[in-house]
């Protein structure tokens, strides 16, 4: 049987792992999405205090809240090792589905806008060139 630190450790290597995870997600989501710098500033903040409630909680779960020397350790191991041997693969699923939601968001929105479209094309456009050419005659006339 593994001794109860042993035990902690690797649960903070896991806990380090998903966080890298998460990172990916939004990694990947930011490249679909290329959001301005205010929300990426503000998802970077979300992300620390996400993190910040994860790793509270692992070591409230896992160690009745006491925070060794060894778990920052855990926690840091584990994102080094998600990065050097999964991050890329898992980026680029996360790449893949992003790209694809946000094509498929597209594609609806497409359909549903297309007979608001129509209707803009055919009620609204005349009446706007109407208007226009009233007020190019009126203005025609002050002119002379």
């Amino acid at each position: 049987m593994i001794s109860r630190e042993v035990y902690v450790f690797l649960a903070m290597i896991i806990c380090g792992g998903a966080l890298a995870v998460v990172f990916d997600m939004l990694r990947a989501m930011r490249m679909v999405l290329n959001p301005s710098a205010v929300i990426v500033s503000a998802s970077d903040i979300l992300f620390w205090i996400f993190a910040a409630f994860v790793i509270s909680a692992a070591a409230w779960n896992f160690n009745s809240g006491i925070f060794r020397f060894y778990e920052p350790l855990g926690i840091i191991l584990g994102t080094v090792f998600y990065f050097l041997l999964f991050s890329k693969w898992i980026l680029k699923l996360f790449l893949f589905i992003f790209e694809n939601i946000l094509k498929f968001t597209k594609f609806i929105f497409k359909i549903l806008l297309t007979p608001p479209k129509f209707l803009y094309k055919i009620l609204i456009v005349p009446i706007i060139g109407v208007i226009k050419n009233k007020r190019r005659k009126g203005h025609d006339t002050h002119d002379e």
